[in-house]
């Protein structure tokens, strides 16, 4: 089984996650510009998972932490997913690889909120919040996520 740490102080990551909302909010507003409730994100600790409803795209360069989203319908199914470090992780599925991040603080990430940000003239980013996870991972209690 993977262990892999998400944030510096919550231990080691051993059990699924999950993030659901799918609200992008365009740069610089603070407010929601379109509203997925649908989407979702859920990875487990070996490496895989599902999703529903992400946006579909490619990050061009390692250097940019954003990603040209294309035109496509969006992606529902498996993907696979590695830790980069404890800000972001990347995701993989057919037709795209991309990384997604914690909400920025001061000195560490902050996974109640993991964040795929756009990079195709409008800026801005989708937000999804977490829904489960194991006990520990975030600052608030959340439920354990069910398989």
């Amino acid at each position: 089984m993977a262990v892999l740490s998400l944030t510096g102080c919550s231990g080691p990551f051993t059990d699924t996650v999950t993030w659901r909302g799918g609200t992008f909010y365009a740069e610089g507003t603070g407010s929601p510009h379109v509203d997925n409730g649908r989407m979702s994100l859920t990875l487990r600790a070996d490496g895989t998972g599902f999703v529903v409803d992400l946006p579909r795209g490619y990050r061009k360069t390692s250097d940019r932490p954003c990603t040209p989203v294309t035109g496509e319908k969006p992606y529902s199914g498996k993907i696979s997913w590695h830790k980069v470090n404890n800000f972001l992780f990347e995701i993989k599925f057919p037709g795209s690889h991309y990384g997604v991040a914690a909400r920025p603080e001061k000195f560490d990430g902050d996974w109640t909120e993991a964040r795929i940000q756009a990079c195709n003239g409008r800026g801005g980013y989708w937000s999804v919040k977490i829904d489960c996870g194991q006990p520990g991972l975030v600052a608030k209690e959340i439920p354990r996520c069910r398989d």
